[in-house]
C-alpha cells in the first residue's frame, strides 16, 4: 500500500518548526545539495506494523545548529555536536509520529538514529514514495518517506 502525504507532511513540519523553533519554514522547489560529509545530517525513523518503511530528514549542519540553538534558548555558537543531533533526531521523531497518525493501524515507530552522512544512507528493498524539500534561513533540507518493498514478489 502506497501512501503518499506531501500537504500533510508540508503542514507537519511548518507546525513543528513554528511551535517548537519559533522559526519559519516553506516548502520549496529548490533541490537539498548535500554539503559534505561531515556538514550533511540525517535523522531517521523506522516505521513497521501494517505500514513498513522510513522517514528521514535531511539538513545542512548550519541548520541543525540554528535549530538546537532555537530549542535551547542558546546563541548558535554555544551548541555543541551532540545537542545538534539531539535536537535532529527529536524533530525527526517529531514528524514520524505525526506521519504514523496518517498510515493504517497498527504502525510503531523506533527510536530516532542521527547520522553525519553525505546524503548516503541506503535503505534496502525500499522506494521513495514522498519527498519534500523545506527552506528555512535560506537553508534547504527534506523529509523523505521511503516505503518498504513487499518481499513476497
Amino acid at each position: 500500500m502506497t501512501i503518499q502525504c506531501e500537504a500533510e507532511i508540508s503542514q507537519f513540519v511548518a507546525d513543528i518548526w513554528s511551535t517548537f523553533l519559533n522559526m519559519q519554514v516553506t516548502p520549496t522547489d529548490k533541490p537539498f545539495v548535500a554539503q559534505g560529509k561531515d556538514n550533511t545530517l540525517a535523522g531517521c525513523v523506522q516505521i513497521t506494523g501494517e505500514w513498513q518503511g522510513t522517514v528521514t530528514l535531511y539538513a545542512p549542519k548550519e541548520l541543525g545548529k540554528k535549530i538546537a540553538a532555537a530549542m535551547y534558548a542558546m546563541d548558535v555558537s554555544e551548541v555543541d555536536d551532540q545537542q545538534v543531533q539531539d535536537v535532529l533526531g527529536e524533530i525527526t521523531n517529531m514528524i514520524s509520529g505525526n506521519i504514523k497518525s496518517l498510515l493504517p493501524t497498527p504502525c510503531s515507530i523506533s527510536l530516532p538514529s542521527v547520522a553525519v552522512t553525505d546524503y548516503d544512507l541506503h535503505h534496502p528493498h525500499s522506494h521513495t514514495v514522498t519527498s519534500v524539500n523545506f527552506e528555512c534561513d535560506n537553508l534547504q533540507f527534506f523529509v523523505v518517506m521511503l516505503e518498504k518493498e513487499d518481499e513476497s514478489h
